[in-house]
C-alpha cells in the first residue's frame, strides 16, 4: 500500500511552509530517508512559464526554498532545474519571474538549465530527455496542484514531462496528439525518470482552464508528500471531484504497475481533512477520447478543442508561436492562428504570459454536451 501524507498549510509564509513540509515528510522517514551526505539532488518544480508566484502557475518559491534547506540539512547538494515550455532563451527570465533566482541566492542552491540531451527509446518511441535529471543521485518532484484543459489535471506525474529537453516537447505532442496517446507519453516519462520523492505545492493552486495564466487561482491550503507520485495524484484528483480513472495518465500508470491509481488502496496519513476542497471548477470532461477509434476519430474532428485568442490581451510576445508543435501560429499583435493545422494540445495557452488564449469547443461539441 502506498502512503500519501497530507498537511494543512494556510499561507506561503516561509516558517509555515517549513513546518508543513517537515510534518508531511515525518511519516515517510523525513528527508534523511531519501538524501545522504554528498548526494546530488535535483529539485524539479513546475516552471511552465515566466509567471509571478501569485498567479498560481508555478511552484511557489517558499516551497522550493523549504525543500532546498532540508536537502542541505541532510548533507545533500541541492540543484534546482526545469525545462519550461517556452524557448531556451526564456529560461533565465522564467527563473527570475518565478522566484527561483532569489531562492538560489538565499540558499546557495545552484540553478541549472536543462542543456544536455540524452536519447532513450522506450516502448517503441524516441525520447530526448534532458541529461541533467539522469546524472544526479536523486530527483525530488515539486509539482503544483492545478487543473489542465487538455489532460484535466496536472500534478506529480504530469510535472515530469518537463524533463523532456526544451522544444523536443513539441515533437511528443505531434506524434501523440490525442489525450489518450499523450497520456501514454506522460507515463513513459514517469517510467524513464522516476522521482525518489514528490512534495506537492497545494497551498494556492488552480481550477478552471489551467495550467497557465488562463487558469483561476484557488486556495487548497495543503502540502502533500509521497514516494508514489501516481498515488498522490489519485488522492488529489479524487478530492477535486474527478471520477476514478477519469484522468487517463493515472489509469495507464496504474495498469503498468508504476504506482497506485486507485485512491481506495492508498493510505492517507496526517491531516486527511485538509483534502476537503469542496466544489472545484474543472475543465470539460473529454470522455469522447476513450471511444473506439471508428467512433472517436469523427468525434474528434467535430468536437475537438481549439484555442481562442482574446486579441485585446495579446502583447505580441510570440511565445505561443514558438511553443506550437505544428507551427500553426504566426507571431503578430495579435497572433494569428491557423486552426486547420491545430491539434488542440493547448501548449499556446500554457506558455501565454497574459492568459490571452482560452480553450474553445465548436457548436457541435456544445450541442452534444462535450463542453461540460
Amino acid at each position: 500500500m502506498s502512503t500519501v501524507s497530507v498537511v494543512g498549510c494556510e499561507t506561503y509564509e516561509l516558517d509555515s511552509v517549513r513546518r508543513a513540509i517537515r510534518v508531511a515528510l515525518a511519516p515517510l522517514g523525513g528527508m534523511a530517508a531519501f538524501v545522504r551526505p554528498g548526494m546530488s539532488v535535483l529539485l524539479k518544480p513546475n516552471l511552465v512559464s515566466a509567471a509571478d508566484p501569485e498567479r498560481a502557475v508555478t511552484t511557489h518559491p517558499s516551497v522550493v526554498q523549504s525543500v532546498v534547506e532540508l536537502v542541505q540539512e541532510t548533507g545533500g547538494v541541492a540543484l534546482i532545474g526545469d525545462s519550461p515550455g517556452s524557448p531556451a532563451r526564456e529560461v533565465p527570465r522564467v527563473y527570475r519571474k518565478t522566484g527561483m533566482s532569489e531562492v538560489a541566492e538565499r540558499t546557495g542552491a545552484r540553478l541549472i538549465p536543462f542543456e544536455g540531451v540524452v536519447w532513450r527509446q522506450h516502448r517503441g518511441s524516441d525520447y530526448y530527455l534532458a541529461q541533467e535529471p539522469l546524472e544526479v543521485d536523486r530527483v525530488i518532484n515539486l509539482p503544483k496542484l492545478k487543473t489542465h484543459v487538455f489532460t484535466l489535471y496536472t500534478g506529480a506525474v504530469k510535472n515530469l514531462f518537463g524533463v523532456i529537453a526544451g522544444t523536443r516537447k513539441r515533437q511528443a505532442h505531434c506524434w501523440a496528439p490525442g489525450v489518450g496517446e499523450f497520456s501514454q507519453v506522460l507515463v513513459d516519462v514517469l517510467e524513464l525518470v522516476p522521482p525518489a520523492l514528490t512534495i506537492m505545492d497545494g497551498v494556492l493552486g488552480q481550477e478552471g482552464n489551467g495550467p497557465g495564466a488562463g487558469g483561476t487561482p484557488r486556495w487548497y491550503h495543503c502540502i502533500l508528500a509521497s514516494t508514489d507520485p501516481v498515488a498522490l495524484d489519485a488522492v488529489v484528483t479524487r478530492a477535486m471531484g474527478y471520477r476514478p480513472d477519469e484522468v487517463l495518465h493515472l489509469r495507464y500508470a496504474g495498469v503498468r504497475g508504476l504506482g497506485i491509481s486507485d485512491h481506495r488502496a492508498v493510505e492517507v496519513v496526517g491531516q486527511p481533512q485538509a483534502l476537503s476542497f469542496g466544489p472545484v471548477v474543472r475543465p470539460g470532461a473529454r470522455w469522447y477520447f476513450r471511444l473506439p477509434s471508428w467512433i472517436g476519430v469523427p468525434m474528434k474532428r467535430l468536437a475537438r478543442l481549439r484555442p481562442r485568442l482574446e486579441a485585446s490581451l495579446c502583447v505580441g510576445c510570440g511565445l505561443c508561436a514558438e511553443a506550437c508543435p505544428r507551427g500553426a501560429i504566426t507571431p503578430a499583435r495579435p497572433a494569428r492562428f491557423d486552426l486547420d493545422h491545430c491539434i488542440g494540445c493547448m501548449c499556446c495557452a500554457e506558455v501565454c504570459p497574459e492568459g490571452a488564449v482560452r480553450p474553445h469547443r465548436n457548436l457541435v461539441a456544445r450541442l452534444a454536451g462535450l463542453d461540460r
